[in-house]
């Protein structure tokens, strides 16, 4: 696995840009042999994990949900689905971040290297780094403030996480009437569920890369593949087919651009592209851009930067 280093914003050409993080697998070659591996051991089971099927069986729900082919009383099933995507997009980008990083795809945190290696090998048949590698833009992006920042989110967010699943297990039993509600079902309950283990995750994801920190194994890497990209301050020229279907929007005049956001909407299918992300990821990036975006409109970036740079007050001791 590898963190990939998305500068969002900066308040000052002078200051340090704020980052979002993607993670992905090293490689192509070891996503296709993790999921093989994964295919190898659900076939090897008589059932998938009770996890993954409730997992399933969530995601059906909510496409289904989505679906403009039926209708439902008071069309509640499209305006609940509405309401759910817009409450998706108010999550913090933080949080996204680092729901997106899966421990089982890293290095262990406690194991030696060599017992990495030959688990990893005897798994995939591909051996594990035993550090993170962290892509970044050297033109825009500092290596140590970079991982400091980096520290401070997980310093940060570990223990948020862990508080906010708590509530919202607290939280599901008084949910509990809203289940008399006749058609509907307890929306509220399925809510806080979804909640509570975006939080866990994001915890548990946030613990385990504050360990790798710690132990010094996330290692910044000059990137000249993201410098390309970061470089290109205005969209590519449209191709011969686009030109020939975008006839009626020649006289649509171009949003100007905040000169502060340095990650602009025509990077997001770049990186996707030349990154090789996988496609959840382009909402992620969507909603970072968007989040940070709404922050420089009411000139919040400053504050912002100041969290990245310096520690959270709730975590002083």
């Amino acid at each position: 696995m590898r963190l990939i280093a998305v500068p969002l914003a900066r308040a000052r050409p002078s200051s340090h840009p704020i980052s979002t993080f993607v993670a992905q697998t090293a490689s192509r070659a070891a996503e296709k042999a993790a999921a093989a591996a994964a295919a190898k051991q659900q076939n090897d089971a008589s059932k998938p994990p009770l996890s993954t099927r409730l997992l399933n069986k969530a995601s059906a729900f909510w496409i289904d949900l989505g679906r403009t082919d039926q209708t439902s009383t008071f069309d509640w099933k499209r305006r609940t689905y509405v309401l759910g995507e817009r409450l998706m997009d108010r999550i913090e980008y933080q949080e996204w971040a680092l729901k997106g990083i899966d421990p089982a795809m890293g290095p262990l945190r406690h194991e030696s290297k060599a017992k990495q290696a030959d688990v990893a090998a005897a798994d995939t048949g591909i051996p594990k780094l035993d550090h993170i590698p962290l892509l970044y833009p050297p033109s825009l992006l500092e290596p140590q403030r970079l991982l400091k920042s980096l520290k401070n989110l997980t310093d940060h967010r570990t223990p948020h996480h862990y508080r906010r699943f708590w509530y919202c297990v607290v939280g599901m039993p008084i949910t509990i009437p809203f289940a008399l509600v006749p058609v509907v079902p307890n929306l509220p309950f399925f809510y806080l569920v979804y909640r509570a283990f975006s939080h866990w995750k994001a915890y548990k994801s946030s613990q385990y890369l504050s360990t790798l920190i710690s132990q010094d194994r996330v290692q910044p890497t000059e990137s000249k593949e993201l410098d390309e990209i970061f470089a290109q301050t205005s969209p590519p020229p449209p191709t011969e087919t686009s030109e020939a279907s975008d006839k009626p929007q020649d006289a649509v005049v171009p949003k100007v651009q905040d000169d502060r956001m340095l990650f602009l909407p025509h990077h997001i299918p770049m990186l996707m592209e030349r990154m090789e992300f996988p496609e959840w990821v382009r909402a992620d990036l969507r909603r970072a851009r968007l989040q940070v975006e709404k922050s420089a409109a009411e000139n919040k970036l400053e504050e912002l930067e100041s969290n990245a740079e310096h520690e959270h007050p709730e975590n002083k001791k």
